[in-house]
C-alpha cells in the first residue's frame, strides 16, 4: 500500500513539473526499456511523443535509461530523434520528443511501401550511424527496428541510445551493461557471442553497429528476425538485388571481413559502372532531399532542376514529407531568395494536400504577402492559380487584403495582367461583398471594357454576363444595358458576338419595357453585320427577346376602349374633315402622316376632353422642336404659354426622319429626354453610372457636333441645303416672339408644298436657330421678303377654322 501511494505521489509531482500531458499508449513490438505514449504540450497543445521509464519495475536497467537521457540531450544530429524536455524522479523518467511513431507501425500504415522510400529511410539511418562511428568516435550498440522512429515528415530518426558509448569514457556502459538490453542475445554479433561485450574494447567502434545495421536491413524488407541463421541465407528474399551484395558485406561473421556503415554509404552513392553493385542510394528521393537542404543558396539553374524533379517525383515521397519538410523550405526560398513564380506554383500544388487548419496557418499568410509583391510574374501565377486556393481563404481576408491588391491589376501596364485579372473576377466574385462588387469592381470593369486590347474588351463583356446576377438589383439592368450596347458597337467581331451572347443569357434580368425600348433597337443593326458569326448570334438573341416580349404582351389584360384609335371624339363629331387631295403623291403622304397624327391626337383628347387640339407641351413630348428663349402664345381656345430655358437641349434631325418618309418632324432623338413641367425622367437618375453612361463609340465620333449649349448632336448631312430655310424660320420665330400675340391664322389652309416647307423649317430650326442668330440679322431683308412670299401663299390657300380641326402646326 505504501508503495502504491509513493508511486501516485511521484506521478503527481511529475505532472506538475513536466509541462507535457501524457495521452494514449502506443502499442507496437516493443523490445526496449521504454513505454511510448502520444502527448501534447500544455502551453500550445502541440503534439509530441513521450517516453516513460518506470524505475520501480526496471531498477536494474536504470543506468541504461539515464545514459539514454544524457546522450539524447548532448548529442545533436539531424538523424537523431529531437528531444524537447526531460524529467527524472525517484520512480519515473520522462522524455518528451518531437512527434514520432515506431518504424514498424509506420511501415504497416503505409498503403504503398515502395523500395525507394525504404532506401531513403535506410540512407538517413546510415548517415546517422556513420556520424556516430566516425565523427563522434562512438558505438551505438543498439541498432534495431524498435530503435528507429518516423517523424511527421516521413524521415527516419534513430533513438535507443541506452548503450551509446565512447571508448574514451572512464566507465563505458556498453561493455558493462550491454547484456541488459531486452532481447540482446537475439541481436548479438558473433564476436559478442564468443567474447561478450567486454571483448569489444579492442575492436573498432563501427564493428558492432555494422552487424546491427545489416539486421535492420533484413527486418525492414522481410519482417522480424527469428534466428541469426536467417542472415546467412543465399536468397535475398525481399531485399532488392542491387542491395543484397553490400548487405552481405555488413553481416560477415569475421570482424576483419565486415564492411563499415561508412563504406556501405560510399558504395551506395558510387557509380555502378565503376563498382559493381554500387549506386543503390542514387535515387530521386535521396537526391531531392539532399538538394532541399541547400535550396536557398542554389543558383537559378540548380533551383529549376530541383523544382522540375520535385514535380515529377513528389508522389513517391511520404505524404507528410512534402507538407512538413518541403513546403517550409519552398516558402523560405520564395520570401528571401527570390524563388519566383516556379517556386510559387509548386507551393500551391503541395498545399492541395493540406488540412483546413494547416491552410489557414501556412498557405493564407504567404498568399496575402505575395499578392502585395510588385513582381508581375508572381502576380500572374497567383491569378492563374486562384481557383486552387480561393475556397480556403475566408471572405474577410479576401475583401480586406486580397481584393485591394487585386484592383491594381485592372490598370497594370501589362496586358496579360489586365486580362488575367478580369478572368479572376469569376473566381473571386462569390467571396466579395456587395460594396466591393457594385462600386470598385464595376468602375474598373468599365475601364477594361474600353481597353485598347480587343481581347480584354471581349473578356470584360463575358465577365459581366457571368456575374450579372451578383450585381446589385438597383443598378444591374442599367449597367448591363449600357455595357452590352457599347460592346455591340465594338469594331472587334468577337466583342460584338460576346455582347450578343451575354444579352441572350441575361434576358431574365431586363424588364419587358427595357427589352422593347433599349435592347431590341440595339440588336437590330447587328442583323446585317458584315460578319456571319455576329449575324447568326444576333438572330438567336433577337428571337429570345421577341419571345419574352410576346410572352409578356400575352399576359397583359385587354382593356376595352370606348373609342377606336381613329374615331372622332363626340366633341368633334360636327367638325368638318379637311378636303382630300386628289394628287396621288399627296394622298400617300397624308396616309402615313395621318396614321401618326391620328395616334397623337387620340392621346391628346384622352388627356383633356375639353381641349380640342394639342398643347405645346404635347408637341415637345411627341418630338416637335421649339427654339431656345422663345415664348409662343397660340391664339384661341388652344392658347398655352411655354417658356423654354436657355439651357434646354436642342435635338437635331434624327436618322429616322431622313429615312422614314411620311413621319415629318416626329423624330426619335438619341439624346436623353428633358422633362417638362418639372416631371422627372428615370434616365436622369443621379445614381452612379460607373463609367458607362457617357459612352460615344469611335464610329459615332465623326457624325457628332457640338451645339451652342455644349450638348452633342448628330451632324446633319442636309444642313448645307437648308440654310436659307433656317434663316426664314429664325426670323419668323423672332417676329412672333416680339409681337407677343401673333400666330398663324387658324383659317389658313396649307398646300402640300407649304406644309412641307414649314415641316422642314421646324425640323432644322432646333439645330441651327441658336448657331445662326448672327446670320439672321445679316440677312434680315431676305428673310422679310421670304416671309411675305409665304404669307401670300398662306392667304391664297386659307380655309376656315372649323375645317382646320385644330392642327395648325404644319403636320
Amino acid at each position: 500500500m505504501e508503495f502504491l501511494k509513493s508511486t501516485i505521489a511521484s506521478i503527481a509531482k511529475a505532472n506538475s513539473a513536466f509541462p507535457y500531458s501524457t495521452g494514449e499508449k502506443i502499442e507496437f513490438r516493443n523490445d526496449t526499456i521504454w513505454n511510448v505514449y502520444h502527448g501534447t504540450q500544455r502551453s500550445d497543445n502541440s503534439p509530441c511523443t513521450i517516453f516513460e521509464f518506470d524505475v520501480n519495475s526496471q531498477r536494474s536497467r536504470l543506468p541504461l535509461a539515464r545514459n539514454a537521457v544524457k546522450k539524447l540531450r548532448t548529442l545533436r544530429f539531424p538523424g537523431i530523434i529531437r528531444v524537447l524536455d526531460t524529467f527524472e524522479s525517484e520512480s519515473i523518467i520522462l522524455i518528451a520528443t518531437e512527434k514520432v511513431i515506431p518504424l514498424d507501425i509506420a511501415i504497416q500504415s503505409l498503403k504503398n511501401v515502395n523500395n525507394e522510400v525504404i532506401k531513403w529511410g535506410l540512407y538517413l539511418v546510415a548517415n546517422t550511424v556513420k556520424f556516430i562511428n566516425t565523427d563522434a568516435g562512438s558505438t551505438h550498440g543498439n541498432i534495431r527496428m524498435s530503435s528507429v522512429y518516423v517523424t511527421e515528415s516521413g524521415e527516419w530518426r534513430l533513438s535507443g541510445l541506452e548503450l551509446l558509448t565512447s571508448p574514451k569514457e572512464e566507465e563505458p556502459i556498453l561493455y558493462t551493461f550491454g547484456g541488459l538490453v531486452p532481447e540482446s542475445s537475439r541481436y548479438a554479433a558473433p564476436e559478442v557471442i564468443k567474447s561478450g561485450y567486454d571483448g569489444l574494447r579492442k575492436q573498432p567502434p563501427h564493428l558492432l553497429d555494422s552487424y546491427h545495421y545489416g539486421i535492420l536491413i533484413y527486418e525492414v524488407f522481410n519482417g522480424r528476425l527469428s534466428t541469426v541463421d536467417q542472415l546467412q541465407e543465399n536468397s535475398p528474399k525481399h531485399i532488392p538485388r542491387e542491395l543484397f551484395g553490400p548487405f552481405r558485406k555488413l553481416i560477415q561473421p569475421l570482424p576483419r571481413s565486415r564492411a563499415s556503415v561508412k563504406q556501405f554509404v560510399e558504395v551506395g552513392q558510387g557509380d555502378s559502372n565503376v563498382t559493381p553493385g554500387a549506386g543503390f542510394f542514387v535515387t530521386h528521393l535521396i537526391s531531392l532531399s539532399k538538394s532541399l537542404e541547400n535550396l536557398s543558396v542554389q543558383n537559378e539553374y540548380e533551383r529549376d532542376t530541383f523544382l522540375r524533379e520535385l514535380q515529377s517525383t513528389k508522389d513517391k515521397f511520404p505524404p507528410g514529407y512534402l507538407r512538413v519538410k518541403v513546403l517550409p523550405e519552398l516558402i523560405k526560398c520564395l520570401e528571401y531568395s527570390g524563388g519566383g513564380p516556379k517556386v510559387l506554383m509548386v507551393i500551391l500544388d503541395i498545399s492541395q494536400e493540406l488540412e483546413a487548419e494547416e491552410v489557414q496557418n501556412i498557405l493564407v499568410p504567404i498568399i496575402v504577402k505575395t499578392f502585395s509583391m510588385p513582381d508581375r510574374t508572381i502576380r500572374l501565377a497567383l491569378l492563374e492559380s486562384l481557383p486552387k486556393f480561393i475556397e480556403h481563404i475566408p471572405k474577410k481576408i479576401v475583401n480586406d487584403k486580397l481584393f485591394p491588391d487585386m484592383l491594381t491589376g485592372f490598370v497594370d501596364i501589362s496586358p496579360a495582367i489586365r486580362e488575367q485579372t478580369v478572368k479572376a473576377v469569376l473566381v473571386i466574385i462569390d467571396k466579395l461583398s456587395e460594396r466591393n462588387i457594385n462600386n470598385d469592381l464595376l468602375r474598373h470593369l468599365a475601364k477594361t471594357q474600353n481597353d485598347e486590347q480587343p481581347g480584354i474588351r471581349t473578356n470584360t463583356t463575358v465577365c459581366l454576363g457571368k456575374i450579372a446576377h451578383n450585381l446589385g438589383p438597383h443598378t444591374r439592368a442599367r449597367v448591363l444595358i449600357a455595357a452590352f450596347t457599347r460592346s455591340i458597337r465594338d469594331p472587334f467581331v468577337h466583342a460584338r458576338n460576346a455582347a450578343l451572347m451575354a444579352l441572350a443569357v441575361t434576358v431574365d434580368i431586363f424588364s419587358a419595357e427595357d427589352c422593347c425600348n433599349k435592347i431590341l433597337p440595339t440588336i437590330c443593326p447587328s442583323l446585317l453585320d458584315k460578319e456571319k458569326l455576329v449575324r447568326n448570334q444576333a438572330h438567336k438573341t433577337l428571337d429570345i427577346y421577341l419571345a419574352k416580349v410576346k410572352s409578356y404582351a400575352s399576359s397583359m389584360s385587354d382593356l376595352d376602349s370606348t373609342q377606336s384609335l381613329n374615331s372622332v371624339p363626340a366633341s368633334l363629331s360636327s367638325t368638318p374633315r379637311p378636303q382630300q387631295d386628289t394628287d396621288n403623291t399627296a394622298a400617300t403622304d397624308s396616309s402615313w402622316s395621318g396614321w401618326v397624327n391620328g395616334f397623337t391626337k387620340r392621346l391628346a383628347v384622352d388627356e383633356n376632353e375639353n381641349d380640342h387640339g394639342i398643347s405645346i407641351s404635347d408637341k415637345l413630348s411627341s418630338g416637335s422642336l421649339i427654339s431656345a428663349e422663345t415664348n409662343i402664345t397660340p391664339a384661341g381656345p388652344r392658347s398655352a404659354t411655354l417658356t423654354s430655358s436657355s439651357t434646354s437641349n436642342v435635338s437635331g434631325r434624327s436618322e429616322a426622319a431622313n429615312s422614314s418618309p411620311g413621319f415629318g418632324t416626329a423624330t426619335m432623338s438619341s439624346s436623353k429626354f428633358n422633362p417638362v413641367n418639372g416631371q422627372d425622367n428615370e434616365d436622369n437618375d443621379v445614381e452612379n453610372d460607373f463609367g458607362w453612361g457617357d459612352f460615344d463609340d469611335s464610329v459615332a465620333e465623326d457624325t457628332m457636333i457640338q451645339n451652342n449649349n455644349g450638348s452633342r448632336i448628330e451632324a446633319d448631312a442636309w444642313e448645307p441645303f437648308d440654310k436659307s430655310t433656317t434663316v426664314v424660320r429664325t426670323n419668323i420665330v423672332s417676329k412672333t416672339a416680339n409681337s407677343g400675340s401673333s400666330s398663324l391664322p387658324r383659317s389658313s389652309k396649307l398646300s402640300t408644298s407649304a406644309k412641307t416647307t414649314i415641316r422642314d423649317v421646324k425640323t432644322v430650326s432646333g439645330i441651327s436657330s441658336a448657331n445662326n442668330s448672327a446670320k439672321s440679322k445679316a440677312h434680315s431683308i431676305a428673310a422679310l421678303k421670304e416671309q411675305k412670299k409665304k404669307q401670300n401663299i398662306f392667304a391664297d390657300q386659307g380655309v376656315s377654322g372649323e375645317e382646320e380641326n385644330g392642327w395648325d402646326d404644319g403636320w
